[in-house]
């Protein structure tokens, strides 16, 4: 099978929408598929960001219009002009897939729903594109999609429900986890009582709900002298990051903008809890990573995370924007050490199933289902 994946990002990163293509491009190798891939790179190195998002489309039209393809498997950024040429073209075409790293629709809502709150700043360009133009065509593009692929059972009720796509097309996957973090065993740690130490994977930005995970974190800190936090993959200036907490905990916060992938199992050693205060989630990865290597997550009851994160089984759930229910799970597993054992046992064995051959062979059967339709 020849597949070709499009995608809206810059190479190089094992993070988001690009790690997700990653570790797909290395499962369908390994069973004998060709894979290529169009992304920001085949585009020229000077145009901004914005501009590039405009003008990738086209590319991606112009590149894959010859191309021998069986399979394109298209952001949904990029889908509806491909679905426009399908329509016109005289030739056979490939099966085009839109996959979602995460629905513009249901971002622009969440983001809508947060400035309303008052915890989000909306510029005023922010109807013409993310809020307005982005939305609309990741809407055609679903539509026209032979085959159309969602990070979590939410995405696609609102996908057939909302956006007109129909159900016999509409599939939810998974995301997987590289091999070096699954297989390792549970390390012993020290009682909570002695050391606490807490975990956020994960860019610092406002729809990770940033102002709440701040907040929850300060009043574990506070309660707890034994207790520490790290923020991983923050991308964003330490000082910007740490002025979000009173000044006499800071010391006991440590903030990573960037960090060597496989270096995550050491980095996150003698960690016990991982935290996500997210407001919208597509299929958060840097949770599950955290499971895998040994912590109990404690996350916001929102779509994403609880596809895999079931309350009082593998984990707790926490309301969204409630710094205080956040702070208080923290607390109950710090009191109940049967409960934390008994969590961290079953966060660590989910996380085993979720690895990237098990998520590639079963898209590969998705697209050969909707290739039979």
């Amino acid at each position: 099978m020849r597949i070709e994946f499009t995608l809206h990002d810059e190479p190089g990163s094992d993070a988001g929408g690009m790690g997700v293509t990653s570790g797909l491009t290395r499962v369908y190798r390994d069973l004998g598929h060709e894979v290529g891939l169009l992304c920001f790179a085949d585009l020229p190195a000077k145009l901004p960001f914005m501009a590039k998002t405009i003008a990738f489309p086209g590319l991606v039209a112009a590149r894959l219009r010859q191309a021998e393809l069986d399979v394109i498997d298209a952001a949904t950024g990029d889908g509806w002009i491909l679905g426009q040429l399908g329509r016109r073209s005289r030739r056979k075409r490939p099966l085009l897939v839109c996959r979602s790293h995460g629905m513009s629709y249901l971002a622009d809502k969440a983001n809508r729903e947060e400035a309303r709150r008052g915890n989000l700043e909306l510029s005023w360009k922010y109807p013409l594109y993310w809020g307005g133009l982005r939305p609309r065509l990741d809407t055609a593009a679903m539509r026209c999609a032979d085959l159309c692929l969602y990070l979590n059972e939410r995405e696609r009720e609102v996908a057939i429900t909302e956006l007109g796509v129909s159900p016999e097309r509409a599939r939810v996957v998974d995301n997987g986890l590289p091999a070096e973090l699954l297989g390792r065993a549970l390390e012993p740690l020290p009682p909570l009582t002695e050391q606490l130490r807490i975990a956020h994977i994960g860019s610092y930005l406002p729809h990770k709900g940033t102002r709440h995970l701040s907040a929850a974190l300060a009043l574990v800190l506070d309660r707890h002298p034994q207790a520490s936090a790290t923020l991983l993959g923050t991308g964003a200036d330490p000082d910007a990051v740490l002025a979000d907490f009173p000044a006499a905990l800071r010391e006991r916060v440590e903030v990573l903008p960037s960090y060597p992938r496989g270096s995550l199992p050491e980095l996150l050693a003698g960690h016990a809890v991982t935290v996500s205060a997210s407001i919208r989630e597509g299929f958060p990865l840097g949770t599950m990573e955290a499971m895998a290597c040994g912590l109990v997550p404690v996350v916001t009851d929102i779509p994403g995370p609880t596809q895999y994160v079931r309350d009082e089984a593998n984990g707790l759930l926490v309301p969204v924007a409630d710094a205080a229910a956040m702070a208080a799970a923290i607390d109950r597993l710090h009191a109940e050490p049967e409960l934390f054992g008994r969590l961290r046992a079953e966060a660590h064995a989910t996380a085993q199933r979720y690895s990237w051959e098990r998520v590639g062979r079963e898209t590969l059967a998705l697209y050969e289902e909707a290739m039979g339709r």
